[in-house]
């Protein structure tokens, strides 16, 4: 009888086992955070123990396959800087050197708004002409200057844990149940498996 109560409950132990299995892998994912030492074992999170090389494996894939430096620059020098430019032109002109021109005695009287609007044509060409040359100095400066897979990498290794946890399962909830119960499932089958292995070889009786 006692028998026969075991192999009905193991189909149902091994799922407890299949699940709880799943259940502490996915754990293990983040936690524990900080190595635990037991004897001559350490255990560790597996992200917490490679944070900081998962850091540099995915900011070299990062910069190769998704944000190429030499892409970046392109899109850089794609920069249309001419409303800017035409905008600053017209602070410059009315709100700087304008008023700072009708200040001056004698020179002044001649300053009006016809004159500041020929400043602002001059100044908005100029600004213009210099657009090109500016633009490609910034992307050269930041060629040499931006170490994009660097950057990349520190973010990564400086991320907070707990809030990248928190993302993780937020984005993944879902398949993260759909393994534990599948752990469940197939603990229960391979349970049903065993008991009708003993039945079949005739090591238990029922």
């Amino acid at each position: 009888m006692q028998i026969s109560l075991l192999l009905i409950l193991t189909p149902f132990i091994t799922a407890g086992i299949g699940w709880l299995t799943n259940w502490v892998a996915i754990q293990m994912l983040f936690r524990p955070r900080q190595p635990i030492r037991i004897v001559f074992w350490k255990w560790q999170g597996l992200i917490p123990r490679r944070q900081q090389q998962l850091a540099g494996e995915a900011a070299e894939i990062i910069e190769r396959e998704i944000l190429q430096q030499h892409s970046i620059l392109h899109e850089i020098r794609k920069i249309e800087l001419g409303p800017y430019l035409e905008e600053a032109a017209h602070k410059v002109v009315w709100d700087r050197i304008g008023p700072q021109l009708k200040a001056i005695p004698l020179l002044g009287g001649f300053i009006n708004d016809s004159t500041l609007a020929k400043f602002e044509v001059i100044a908005a060409a100029s600004m213009k002409e210099e657009a090109g040359p500016l633009m490609e100095r910034v992307a050269t400066q930041f060629e040499a200057s931006v170490n994009l897979r660097q950057m990349i990498e520190d973010n990564i290794a400086a991320f907070d844990l707990d809030r990248l946890e928190a993302i993780v399962n937020q984005v993944a909830q879902r398949e993260f149940r759909t393994i534990e119960r599948l752990g469940a499932v197939l603990g229960f089958l391979i349970g049903c498996a065993q008991v009708a292995l003993f039945w079949a070889t005739g090591a238990v009786q029922f």
